[in-house]
């Protein structure tokens, strides 16, 4: 699309096509998706909400305060019979970026893990909160101090890599007695 002219339908297929890929997306989703694929046409996409859901396209589902869209069937159908006319490069982006962010929001509805920089005291901290899904309670909260920034995110990249093995064994130790099942 950022060669194209961004009228009304192109911007329709695009946000069709999103939300045919991905499904049910809220607002920020969408917006992120856009921003990280074709920053370009983020504000007609965002400023053309109104016109898909006057013309039943999407609908609009509100959860938490945050918009959801979803697809209708005739959006549906604007997606399988005219996706096929946008850029295979811009939905080559979309996809890629979609599922980057996709992975990242589930992830993070059950786990936060950040570097924290403690000026004070001159080091580097690696924060891991595990996250009930349900109400977003704090199940779990570890604190592992790294030497450096460059180890931090080396830490933090560890754990992101597999988070539920690290997880289930952490969890095992508290709860099952079973702690050294893993190191036989």
């Amino acid at each position: 699309m950022e060669n194209s002219t961004n009228d009304r339908i192109d911007v329709c297929v695009y946000l069709c096509h999103i939300l045919e890929r991905f499904g049910e997306l809220p607002e920020s989703v969408i917006g992120e998706i856009i921003l990280s694929a074709s920053p370009s046409d983020y504000f007609d996409v965002m400023g053309n909400i109104g016109f898909m859901l006057d013309k039943g396209i999407i609908t609009e589902n509100k959860v938490s305060g945050e918009n959801l869209y979803s697809l209708t069937d005739e959006g549906r159908q604007i997606a399988e019979s005219l996706s096929t006319a946008l850029p295979p490069t811009l939905k080559e982006r979309t996809e890629t970026e979609g599922e980057r962010i996709v992975r990242r929001n589930d992830r993070e509805r059950s786990l936060r893990c950040d570097i924290v920089h403690n000026r004070q005291l001159d080091r580097y901290d690696l924060n891991v909160k595990f996250l009930n899904e349900l109400n977003g309670d704090t199940i779990l909260d570890l604190t592992l101090y790294a030497p450096d920034e460059k180890k931090a995110v080396e830490m933090r990249e560890r754990f992101l890599s597999k988070p539920s093995f690290i997880i289930t064994r952490i969890m095992n130790m508290f709860l099952k007695d079973d702690f050294f099942m893993f190191d036989k």
